[in-house]
């Protein structure tokens, strides 16, 4: 199960579409009607630069599944609002502003969340023996799932349109409720914590069959069973 975890963690930081937007976001921009898109492709940067050192203080403090849950939550509010100025802007033109501040914080809510919480719960789910072979296989989905997103999205968008993102909205609410349900957090948490955790939980799912019910006999636990018949006494 720490495998599992580990892989959708990095693939929710892949599919989460963050590099659709790094990749395309001029395009992005001028479509949504931005006056100048290349500073604003500039802005992105400079925004995921902020957020990155912020995310350093942030990730001892507040615990890394629940920065992993916002960022995943705030990803997908700004993924909406990005499909919805999108939309809306050949309409109504001031949706160009809209659709700069949900790309920035787009990037932000990412650098809080998807974008640095997966290789910490990677790195702690496993003791040193295994860790270097978990980082591989996530590292393996990680740039597998970067790839299909970098070649898959241009024609994607083309048959879309404004509605490409919503792809990625579902994505996200998947990935969050995953992480809501499957995922530990491990601040401060000894690897042997966090394992028996894992294994708490395994036990919990293989515990449908239950034992014979037991009575208690003179103060101790004995199985149940029937009474047997008294010695025939009758005379002949």
């Amino acid at each position: 199960q720490p495998l599992v975890v580990s892989i959708v963690l990095h693939l929710s930081q892949q599919l989460s579409g963050i590099n659709a937007v790094f990749y395309f976001s001029t395009n992005i921009f001028l479509k949504a009607g931005v006056e100048y898109p290349v500073y604003a492709t500039i802005g992105t940067g400079v925004v995921n630069t902020v957020f990155t050192v912020v995310s350093l203080f942030l990730v001892e403090r507040v615990g890394r599944r629940t920065l992993h849950l916002v960022g995943l939550g705030g990803m997908t509010v700004c993924a909406t609002l990005i499909t919805i100025s999108l939309g809306l802007v050949a309409k109504v033109p001031a949706m160009s502003y809209l659709s700069l501040v949900a790309v920035f914080s787009f990037v932000a809510f990412f650098e809080v969340g998807p974008g640095p919480i997966p290789w910490f719960i990677v790195a702690e789910l496993f003791s040193q023996g295994p860790r270097p072979s978990a980082m591989a296989v996530a590292g393996f989905s990680n740039w597998s799932s970067n790839f299909l997103v970098g070649m898959c999205f241009q024609p994607i968008e083309s048959a879309l349109g404004s509605n490409v993102f919503i792809i990625f909205i579902v994505f996200l609410v998947i990935f969050w409720v995953f992480t809501y349900f499957k995922v530990p957090e491990t601040r401060g948490r000894s690897f042997d914590e966090i394992a028996s955790g894992f294994q708490s939980e395994s036990g919990l799912r293989a515990g449908g069959v239950e034992k014979a019910p037991m009575v208690s006999l003179g103060g101790s636990a004995s199985p149940q069973t029937s009474p047997s018949p008294p010695p025939h006494t009758g005379s002949q």
